[in-house]
């Protein structure tokens, strides 16, 4: 299994924002790529998501970089690694990146 991560977001006035609203803190390189807008499963809205298997995909080639370059990689550091790709689609989301991964 492979999480998938929906993005959703609320204007200053607390509604929430559209899918295409959503999708202009995504970055050009991923929007309509990797992001799609789906129904979501257990709300009853449609929002944004990363799609699962594009995702899995990144996360083997970003773990595999990890190892070639001589750094060390354990089911740990998954998720950390996980918002870092996050943060690369959506570069507005801003996170503490005081663990470093495959050292």
């Amino acid at each position: 299994q492979c999480p998938r991560f929906w993005l959703g977001g609320y204007d200053e006035t607390r509604h929430p924002l559209a899918p295409d609203q959503v999708m202009e803190d995504v970055s050009e390189e991923h929007a309509r790529k990797t992001i799609t807008v789906d129904p979501h499963p257990n709300l009853s809205l449609v929002a944004a998501s990363i799609h699962p298997c594009k995702h899995a995909e990144v996360m083997k080639k970003l773990v595999d970089n990890i190892i070639e370059g001589g750094g060390t990689f354990s089911v740990e550091h998954y998720l950390l690694l996980f918002l870092k790709f996050i943060s690369s689609v959506v570069p507005t989301i801003q996170y503490d990146y005081t663990m470093s991964i495959g050292q």
